[in-house]
Formats: C-alpha cells, structure tokens, sequence
C-alpha cells in the first residue's frame, strides 16, 4: 500500500492509509471516515484468510456510498469474485503500473478495456478479465514506499529477538527462482526474481534512517541477495555508512553451498545483520521431493546454522506440518532434526493449501498423496 501511495502522490493524488492490524477500526468508523474526508476512492489489499469480510465490506460500502472501491493482493491472484460483491475493479498480481492506468480510466483518458491486470463487471453484469499488466523489469523505476502514510512507531515484530523501534519491513528484490508447490510466488511473480540495485536499496536505508530514525529492518524477500556478488556489494556499502543500522532477511537452505558461506556470513554480520531466517518445511526427503525441493537441503542448511553460531546469529527455521504425504513418522523426523539442527528458534505451520498454487492443482488432479493424518492429529503435533 505504501508503494501505491507514492505512485499515486507523483500523479498529484492525495491519499491515507488505514490499516486495521494498528488501529483495530470496525466498518461503521471506517464508513464515517470515508464520508467525512470525501474520498472518491477507497482500496483494499486483501489475503485469502480476509476475502469474505472484504466482500461484505465492499457491499456495504455501495449501499451507503457513491464511491470507487478496489481489490488488489493475494487473494486476487486466479480469483475475481469479488466483483460479484460490488467490488469495481480487482486488481490482479503487481499494481503499481494498474493503478495508475486505473486513474487515467476515470479521469476519461483510457477505455476500461485498455487498463491492464485488472477484473470488473460491466452494465449488463458481465465479468471480464483483460490481459495481464506486465511485470515492471526495472525495479529500480518505482518510487520507494510513501512511509509517511503510517505511524511507523506502531509497527513491531517480538519475534524478532534483535528488534529495535523504530521498524520497518522492506524488500529488495520480487520473485523467487524455487518452485516449491506450495507457494504462490511463482506464479504471482512469473518463476523468476527480480533484483532492485544495491545503491536503489541502500538510498532507501538512507532515506528511513535519516528522516525516520529507523534502527531495524526487516528484509521480507522470497529469497534475499540470491548472489552472493550482490550481497557483498550491498553489505560493503552499508558497512561504509555513518550509521548502524540491525536487519534480518530470509535465505534458502541452499543460499550457502560452497566455502563462500564463512566469508559471506562474516561480512552480513558486520554489516548488521542478526538474524536469518529459513524455510526449510520437512527433514524428511521423500516430503521435500513432493512439495518440489532438494531432498538434500536439510543436510546443508545444517552446515550453514552451524557456520552462523561462530558469528552469534540469531537463527530461525520454519517447518509445515501434513504436507503432501506425511506421516507421523514424517513428522517424527522433523521434529527430531527441528531440536538438533542448531537454530536458535524453530516454527511449525500447519500446511494451506493455497488457491493459485501448483500444490492446489496437483490435489485436484489426484497427482499427489495427502497427508496420511487427520486435521486434528496434525494440530497436535504442531
């Protein structure tokens, strides 16, 4: 949302974000507030696990309202229902380039058939879907996120054992180049990732340290730094700054394969990183191969969580339970490794199978074994 806004204000569009995990806000105060600042547009960035209430909030809004309301997020991803909830447009996969072709439709410079990446239902109550908006190449061309639209002392991570206020989420890249089926990402971001430049991501630093007096970032990349030329140029550069700053980013079990990983690791710390964390989802072969990844990746993040002790990394990895397969042997072999693999903290999810996902389309064809455990048995061993 922060993104949007700073494309929107270069377009001289004034703009506010409200976000309910900080205020806690209902939808009476939230209609108070559109009717009394006189919005003409109101946009919501939706998650599966949110869809319903937006739908209702959409339809709602209608009923009480002459104003422009919008989807875009995750849950848009191979979905445009909400449009049948008086939704107007949905947005599908990156907006920075949609929304503005979104207001060039309603300011009457563009046909509603021309603005890329979107749904809607015309007069007759038809759906349409136009052709997908383009991923934007360079990065380096959006705007960093308009921050000031927030109260960023509001924000906090305690999961975080290193975290400092103020904080602030941030990303460098969009995309991965793994193909774990149970991800979204891939098909969201189009089976590869994109790289911001380093000086790109380091203006940014710049930028929060010095008028925010940010002190910890939390990097929220599929994958950060996926080359080690890039994050040694950017922990150089940082490290050459006249502040310190802490951060923690997400790697993969295999971002460390070679006798880089000491060099690397040494340099991330005295650049100030933390923390790292990792996705690592079962230590038992066979369930890495189901859910399309190495079956040999628990073997080398083991190295790299051993490596990472010598520089007093805080370490994190995150495990999911009844994945395709599994058994409550499966799992035994998780939780075994899970207490003897060396990170400081380890996470177990439940698996979701996510609607856009090739996990999702491989159950429906019956081109994969389910978990051989119950819902709740699965909840008792996480």
């Amino acid at each position: 949302l922060q993104y949007l806004c700073a494309v929107l204000e270069k377009e001289n569009i004034q703009t506010m974000i409200y976000d309910q995990t900080v205020t806690g806000f209902d939808f009476d105060w939230l209609l108070t507030e559109l009717k009394s600042k006189g919005y003409d547009m109101v946009g919501f960035s939706v998650s599966d696990p949110q869809e319903d209430t937006v739908k209702e909030i959409c339809k709602k809004i209608k009923k009480e309202l002459d104003i422009i309301t919008i989807v875009g997020g995750p849950s848009t991803l191979e979905n445009s229902s909400f449009v049948e909830y008086d939704c107007d447009i949905c947005i599908h996969g990156e907006a920075e380039t949609t929304i503005k072709e979104i207001i060039e439709f309603f300011k009457g410079e563009k046909e509603i058939d021309e603005v890329k990446g979107i749904s809607y239902r015309d007069g007759k109550g038809n759906i349409h879907s136009n052709e997908a908006q383009p991923l934007i190449q360079d990065l380096d061309t959006i705007p960093y996120p308009e921050r000031s639209k927030i109260d960023i002392n509001a924000y906090y991570d305690w999961f975080l054992f290193g975290m400092e206020k103020p904080y602030v989420t941030m990303t460098a890249s969009r995309g991965c180049i793994y193909r774990c089926n149970y991800c979204t990402s891939p098909n969201q971001w189009g089976f590869k990732q994109r790289m911001r430049s380093v000086d790109n991501v380091i203006g940014e630093i710049d930028q929060l340290v010095e008028e925010y007096g940010v002190r910890y970032i939390a990097f929220q990349d599929d994958i950060f730094g996926i080359t080690y030329k890039w994050i040694e140029e950017f922990c150089t550069k940082l490290i050459q700054r006249p502040y310190k700053v802490k951060w923690m980013c997400i790697l993969h079990p295999f971002t460390f394969r070679n006798d880089d990983r000491d060099k690397i690791l040494k340099l991330m710390r005295e650049a100030g990183c933390d923390t790292l964390s990792f996705g690592l989802q079962s230590a038992h072969p066979e369930i890495l191969k189901n859910i399309n990844r190495n079956p040999e990746q628990h073997i080398e993040l083991r190295k790299t969580l051993q490596a990472a002790k010598k520089y007093n990394f805080i370490t994190a990895v995150g495990f999911i339970f009844g994945l395709p397969g599994d058994t409550k042997e499966t799992i035994q072999t998780t939780i075994d490794y899970s207490t003897t693999c060396g990170a400081t903290l380890v996470n177990f999810y439940i698996l979701e199978v996510l609607r856009g996902s090739e996990l999702d389309r491989l159950f429906k064809k019956g081109e994969l074994p389910k978990c051989k455990l119950s819902s709740e048995e699965v909840t008792d061993l996480t």
